[in-house]
């Protein structure tokens, strides 16, 4: 049992004593991965525990990860907010501004908080000192690989360079029949951010500095969408893909590289049909650099748990606030993280999992994990809307790449502006 579990034990017990009879349902979990069916029954395994453990329901509220945002607000001016939500780490910024966000140091304490959790899982739900999420999973997004198709091409080893990557490629295309050798995201602003961003990186280029400067009209970035557009021209990447296409086509041997988090192993066995024996073809790589010497980039990602509560006024002893407790207990960060692929949040549970293949394989593949330097502004949703229409205009040649950066530089830097202003 770990600190953060403790603290919150004796609250629970004296709850459970001296209060009343309970409501039926006592609390709501808003969740992506319910909504996932590959996952769902996991989550609820995961519900139904709680609820004998503590004797308190939760109402499960099942949203594609796409339609996450959309609703949370719809919900915050209806005021029927979830008591406890799951978000992708960069979506965090867009609802720190909402009053009935609770800060979760002023619930359970910094310092516990800090003794429990792995910093850099912790440090995904802090924003100006407030602590607005607890870390449920952590990892990065990276390059994945099938050694399966991989073989069939005659590839023994994973591309280290850009220049291996796309004559592993052409390989794949080549050899492997009705093949889409990289399945980059093609649709969905969201997933396009993503392979946008680290390609960006491995040229050696930003989006957005440290500052909020937009930087993206670089060489560096124009190199970056040009690659992009490249593959697409050669038919080495291909329309109309989004993240859940990916997985599918790499676990049915249709594709061999794309870019994903650790949990991407649990849909790869759900997707093959061949369950856990499909793990042997799962490769997780360094992403391919520009130039030897060069170090691989990754990006930080995790899944958050953020509470609403009126005023944003919660206690340890509140029903949500359990339910939060046990997700992130031993029990809960042992167990269901294995089953998504990804690594627990706190320190204990790392230490107990310390020894699992496949997340040391990710661990040592992961390089220099950086954090999404889009996701972590106020306005994120617009940037992000910007970025993906201006790579698609470039990816289905309605512009070239110099325009489309040229334009995405203008439109970004209007926004950040405009964001700015209403601070």
């Amino acid at each position: 049992m770990n600190t953060f579990t403790r603290l919150v034990g004796t609250a629970a017990v004296a709850l459970a004593l001296g209060s009343g009879a309970v409501k039926a349902a006592d609390l709501s979990y808003m969740s992506f991965t319910y909504a996932e069916e590959p996952n769902k029954a996991t989550v609820q395994a995961t519900l139904d525990d709680f609820t004998k453990a503590e004797k308190l329901t939760v109402e499960p509220l099942g949203f594609a990860w796409g339609d996450m945002q959309k609703n949370i607000f719809l919900r915050a001016r209806s005021k029927t907010l979830p008591d406890i939500a799951q978000l992708s780490e960069r979506w965090l910024p867009t609802f720190a501004s909402l009053d009935s966000l609770v800060d979760l140091n002023t619930v359970y304490g910094k310092d516990k908080l800090e003794a429990a959790f792995a910093p850099d899982a912790l440090a995904m739900g802090n924003i100006d000192g407030k602590q607005l999420a607890l870390p449920l999973i952590s990892g990065s997004i990276g390059m994945v690989a099938n050694k399966e198709v991989l073989a069939k091409a005659g590839i023994n080893e994973p591309p280290k360079t850009l220049d291996e990557f796309k004559q592993a490629m052409i390989a794949v295309r080549d050899k492997v029949p009705n093949s889409v050798p990289y399945t980059m995201a093609t649709k969905n602003n969201g997933s396009i951010l993503i392979d946008f961003m680290v390609w960006n990186w491995v040229h050696g280029g930003h989006i957005i500095d440290d500052a909020g400067k937009v930087v993206v009209d670089s060489k560096e970035g124009r190199d970056a969408l040009g690659f992009m557009v490249e593959l697409m021209k050669e038919r080495l990447a291909a329309a109309e893909i989004d993240r859940p296409d990916s997985r599918r086509l790499l676990a049915q041997g249709a594709s061999a590289f794309y870019l994903d988090a650790p949990q991407t192993r649990t849909f790869l066995r759900e997707f093959s049909g061949r369950g856990e024996a499909f793990d042997v073809n799962v490769l997780p790589m360094p992403t391919p650099v520009l130039k030897d010497g060069d170090k691989p980039v990754s990006v930080q990602w995790g899944h958050l748990l953020v509470q609403f509560a009126d005023g944003g006024k919660a206690s340890a002893t509140d029903p949500a606030d359990k339910f939060l407790a046990y997700l992130t207990s031993d029990a809960v960060q042992t167990t269901y993280t294995l089953k998504m692929s990804a690594l627990p949040a706190t320190k204990s549970a790392r230490a107990a999992v310390a020894n699992d293949v496949y997340l040391k394989n990710w661990s040592s593949a992961t390089g220099d994990a950086r954090r999404n330097e889009v996701g972590i502004w106020s306005n994120a949703a617009e940037l992000t809307t910007i970025i993906g229409e201006e790579v698609q205009g470039a990816l289905l040649g309605q512009k070239s790449a110099d325009e489309a950066i040229a334009s995405m530089q203008a439109r970004l830097t209007t926004s950040m502006e405009k964001a700015k202003k209403s601070e």
